[in-house]
């Protein structure tokens, strides 16, 4: 039976697990983890950044095609499904961060800081200059190396997670400096979209947002148009059709199954929502986006090996 479920990927690292960050180069992962499943997108359930140390290639985030060359960072969100394609010779760092790993609950120096990186405006890429790279290399190592030791302690522990708050400190000037005129999201519209993404598989309404938020809806939609520059509405269709995309191309799934599974009592709804959106029908977008489509053909002739094949346990030492 065609399934809907994308293939997810969590941090799983019995020894790293009470810090919930690892460092691994790209060259390291393909030791560790076999060819065949170095293939196909996946949902992950955590953060991470690459950063391009040598050669080129690319990475796909949600659809959204990103050049890798040197000094480039990628930053992926937990949910985002992505497939990453280098070829011979590619090098570059991977950053894998557990969500739990930035909470700030480590007093008002770390809350400071945390506040200062101001994730929810970086891009999914951007640049580094030269001296960027240095410093994100040297702190890189630093960490990686007290991520080496066999057991952690809790010093080495509570350091690394300083390192690792040091190391986005330092991207954090090339992320915002790559999106000057993106605004910071309020407080409100910040809640509102990591409540979004808990309900998005049930396609929510603005009222039941605004109820889960104990706010009005009024309100919940001046604070995202502050925001955004759009209703709540339409940040909630957004988010939904996203989701139907990553199924159509990412499952077997028929599209009247993800309509269902998104909340749709009538495909005839879904399918208008969908033409709406995205500008297409849920059948065409697939085909267009699908391996063997003449799109998906011109995108293989530079297409390497993807990356993480969903396994939960595949970073484990």
């Amino acid at each position: 039976m065609p399934t809907l479920a994308l293939r997810d990927t969590r941090f799983s690292n019995e020894r790293l697990d009470a810090v919930g960050v690892e460092v691994v180069a790209v060259s390291e992962l393909q030791r560790r983890v076999c060819a065949r499943r170095l293939a196909g997108p996946e949902r992950i359930e955590f953060f991470m950044l690459l950063v391009v140390a040598q050669g080129h290639g690319e990475h796909w985030v949600d659809f959204e095609r990103i050049d890798l060359t040197r000094g480039r960072v990628v930053w992926v969100r937990p949910g985002q499904v992505q497939e990453w394609r280098f070829p011979a010779g590619f090098r570059g760092d991977v950053l894998l961060i557990e969500p739990a790993a930035l909470q700030t609950t480590r007093g008002a120096h770390a809350d400071a800081a945390m506040a200062l990186l101001r994730l929810e405006e970086w891009p999914s890429f951007f640049d580094l200059d030269a001296a960027e790279k240095e410093t994100c290399r040297q702190l890189a190592a630093l960490l990686r190396q007290e991520l080496a030791h066999p057991k952690l302690t809790a010093v080495s522990a509570a350091l690394s997670r300083e390192l690792l708050l040091c190391v986005l400190l330092a991207l954090s000037r090339a992320a915002v400096r790559a999106s000057p005129d993106r605004p910071a999201p309020n407080a409100l519209a910040r809640r509102f979209m990591a409540e979004l993404e808990k309900q998005a598989m049930g396609r929510p309404t603005v009222e039941g947002l605004a109820w889960t938020l104990r706010v009005s809806t009024s309100t919940l939609n001046r604070a995202c148009k502050e925001s955004f520059g759009t209703s709540a509405k339409f940040m909630i269709d957004r988010r939904v059709a996203l989701e139907a995309q990553r199924l159509l191309v990412h499952t077997e799934a028929t599209s009247v199954a993800i309509g269902e599974q998104l909340g749709f009592t009538e495909p005839t709804n879904f399918l208008k929502f969908f033409r709406r959106r995205v500008g297409t029908t849920p059948e065409a977008f697939r085909r267009a986006h699908r391996p063997g489509s003449a799109q998906a053909k011109a995108e293989a002739a530079t297409r390497g090996s993807a990356f993480l094949q969903a396994r939960p346990q595949r970073f484990s030492r």
